[in-house]
């Protein structure tokens, strides 16, 4: 599992006399990367092409850990909501029977 995105880019190289310098669908690639944030900023790791289909498993565990997560803290806010409101509650008076 590995926290992150994946993005595919095609790249000019170094090389001015290169064709993917006259023609943009000439670049090189895709190139498979890994984007994540540290310490507040994006970073991105290149991911060969022999690791590719391991990085798409690990990327695609962390999507599912990701909504399992959010849905069990979404039931625990509404089930914090639904605390929160019985304590709130004022006591309720019985009718006098007479």
């Amino acid at each position: 599992m590995v926290q992150g995105g994946l993005s595919e880019t095609t790249r000019r190289c170094g090389n001015p006399n290169c064709i993917c310098h006259r023609d943009p669908a000439q670049r090189h690639g895709p190139h498979l990367y890994l984007t994540y944030r540290s310490e507040g900023k994006s970073c991105a790791l290149y991911v060969p092409h022999e690791h590719a289909e391991q990085a798409r498993q690990a990327q695609a565990a962390w999507k599912e850990f990701w909504d399992v997560a959010c849905a069990l803290a979404a039931k625990n806010r509404e089930q914090l909501r639904e605390r929160m409101q019985e304590q709130a509650a004022p006591p309720r008076r019985r009718a006098a029977n007479g």
